[in-house]
């Protein structure tokens, strides 16, 4: 009998199953206060979810994996326009946000880090690892995608080796970038699915406007015939893998309905 997989541990966060992140050779155990910790503006997770169970295990067992940090010097000489956000923080925190907040949820005073020296190359690493995780919204993914290939210069293709994933998937992803910026703020809180953010994002800014306001442009007949009668109903092939139906899913539901989904998976 084959391994059988739990749909809800696949759509949400993997932080306390991860495996840690491989030690550089120029990083050093420490522990520090969180008081000394600031997060890299760089960092693509602009929205720290589901952190209460993460907070009640760090507040029982404590942070179990070290956070990449990087003194705050070594950051500001490769980044140097982010001097107002990183304050006078001694170190920035590159991996490990998730573990930062849920510290901070949970009362505790010092945090264990693991120090690095290269803020360029562990920039890149954060990025791609920010792309991989399962925990990310599409928009998150695409917010990544598009920091790699601003500050590399990398193509799609690049990128798309760079991550493991395929070019189509680096393309579906930045297509939500051509969104206006109150689009974009609308997927992010749930107000519109992905699947309607991508239809929208094929249309020219001043064109683009939510479902169901007024002056929205309307799908161009072709792609209305073919969608067929199906708009809103979730095609799931039952031969799939879990993670077919993850992303199935991740496609047709706002995020407050997907959390909804992990929710009711998780009872």
């Amino acid at each position: 009998m084959g391994r059988r997989t739990d749909l809800s541990s696949l759509l949400s966060s993997p932080e306390e199953t991860a495996p840690a992140p491989r030690k550089a050779r120029d990083s050093a155990p420490l522990t520090v206060p969180v008081g000394d910790l600031t997060e890299n503006p760089d960092n693509p997770r602009h929205e720290l979810r589901d952190l209460d169970g993460l907070a009640e295990t760090v507040r029982e067992r404590g942070v179990l994996q070290a956070l990449g940090v990087v003194p705050a010097a070594v950051f500001l000489a490769a980044y140097p326009h982010h001097e107002k956000a990183v304050g006078k923080a001694p170190y920035v925190v590159l991996h490990g946000h998730r573990r930062l907040a849920a510290a901070r949820m949970a009362g505790l005073d010092e945090v264990p880090v693991l120090v690095r020296q290269d803020a360029t190359r562990s920039d890149e690493d954060a990025l791609i690892e920010n792309v991989q995780r399962d925990d990310l919204t599409e928009l998150e993914q695409a917010q990544a995608i598009q920091g790699l290939i601003t500050a590399h210069g990398y193509s799609q293709r690049q990128v798309a080796a760079r991550i493991g994933k395929t070019q189509g998937f680096v393309s579906q992803r930045l297509s939500l970038m051509k969104l206006r910026d109150d689009l974009q703020e609308a997927l992010a809180d749930g107000r519109v699915s992905v699947e309607d953010a991508r239809r929208i994002a094929r249309l020219p800014q001043e064109e683009q406007a939510l479902p169901g306001e007024q002056g929205a442009a309307t799908v161009p007949s072709a792609r209305k015939e073919k969608r067929g009668r199906d708009y809103g109903v979730i095609r799931i092939d039952s031969r799939g893998t879990p993670e077919d139906v993850v992303e199935a899913l991740r496609r047709h539901l706002a995020p407050a309905a997907l959390d909804r989904v992990v929710e009711l998976l998780s009872r």
